[in-house]
């Protein structure tokens, strides 16, 4: 009878070892994709800045040019320390449509988790209306927000 208690107790310890550990292991990795996702909104933030900080924002040229969080802005993004961020965040600007004094940009915000190889991607589209040269009455140039979405990696 104490062979047989004891080995009932050894599984049991065991399984509870297990448990708590798959339990740990879990909680890294959701730790891990919120410091992810936090960096792709911070980004997004940033993009937005800089979207109105930009003279004429339809007239994107290139759509492979990605900024770091603040290379346009000037912003701090504090990254590579403990629970932290593994890198800075980065964004870039899509055209999705423009006509002569409007037009929908979309933002595509990466960022990083406290391992290089966690990554949140999220991505929001702007409506911009410009004001046209020429208006005599005062125009205020607006944007906003249409959409914002997580984007799955393929």
């Amino acid at each position: 009878p104490c062979i047989v208690l004891t080995s009932i107790l050894l599984v049991m310890s065991l399984a509870t070892l297990r448990i708590g550990h798959d339990f740990r292991t879990l909680t890294a990795g959701n730790v891990d994709r919120l410091i992810a996702s936090e960096a792709a909104e911070a980004a997004l933030h940033d993009a937005h800045q800089h979207l109105t900080m930009m003279d004429d924002p339809l007239s994107l040229m290139s759509n492979d040019v990605v900024y770091e969080f603040g290379s346009v802005t000037g912003d701090n993004f504090p990254s590579g320390g403990r629970m932290q961020s593994k890198l800075p965040p980065e964004y870039q600007f899509e055209m999705v449509s423009a006509f002569r004094y409007a037009g929908i940009v979309r933002i595509t915000a990466t960022g990083r988790g406290l391992f290089a190889t966690t990554r949140f991607v999220a991505q929001a589209d702007y409506a911009i209306q410009l004001c046209p040269e020429d208006l005599t009455d005062p125009c205020e140039r607006r944007l906003r927000q249409l959409a914002w979405r997580e984007r799955l990696d393929d």
